[in-house]
């Protein structure tokens, strides 16, 4: 995998998608059919006011170039309705983060993350980050954390045959 710049703040997506896929992120756009730089809430602050990218429809691009994307989420639970605040998490907490870990060092994908700046996504290879932001190094929880990249939900990517 090469590390991608994302273009515009907004990009971190569809950046970490295009390394995955091995293009240039500038044809992942044009694929995709926009940038994500439309934006829809202009009552929030920049790059949370744009459009961005659905990982949906990154997911549906990804699979129509061969691929199959699947969600390891780090905390998998079952809500009550709407409410997560009453939700059941499966399994403990060891044991998902083993988990999370040993997928993200046996296989490639994008990792969804949160942290002070909101949402980010960042591409993965066998236990090595590309932050599309300008970063590239071997994964750890700790690590991560200490770059504000709290992660979620691991979207592992793997060839198949058409």
């Amino acid at each position: 995998m090469k590390l991608q710049m994302q273009p515009e703040r907004w990009q971190c997506a569809i950046t970490s998608f295009a390394m995955v896929l091995d293009l240039p992120v500038a044809e992942l756009i044009r694929r995709v059919g926009h940038g994500g730089s439309k934006i829809i809430f202009p009552d929030l602050p920049e790059p949370k006011n744009r459009r961005g990218h659905n990982i949906y429809e990154l997911v549906r691009i990804a699979t129509n170039c061969g691929y199959a994307v699947t969600p390891i989420p780090l905390q998998p639970a079952i809500a009550k309705g709407d409410d997560l605040h009453d939700s059941l998490v499966i399994g403990n907490d060891f044991d998902n983060w083993t988990y999370f870990t040993n997928q993200l060092m046996c296989s490639c994908g994008v990792i969804e993350c949160s942290g002070p700046g909101g949402y980010h996504l960042v591409a993965y290879d066998h236990g090595r980050i590309f932050d599309p932001r300008g970063y590239e190094f071997p994964y750890s929880r700790e690590l991560c954390e200490s770059k504000n990249l709290y992660t979620y939900c691991l979207w592992r990517m793997d060839r198949i045959e058409l």
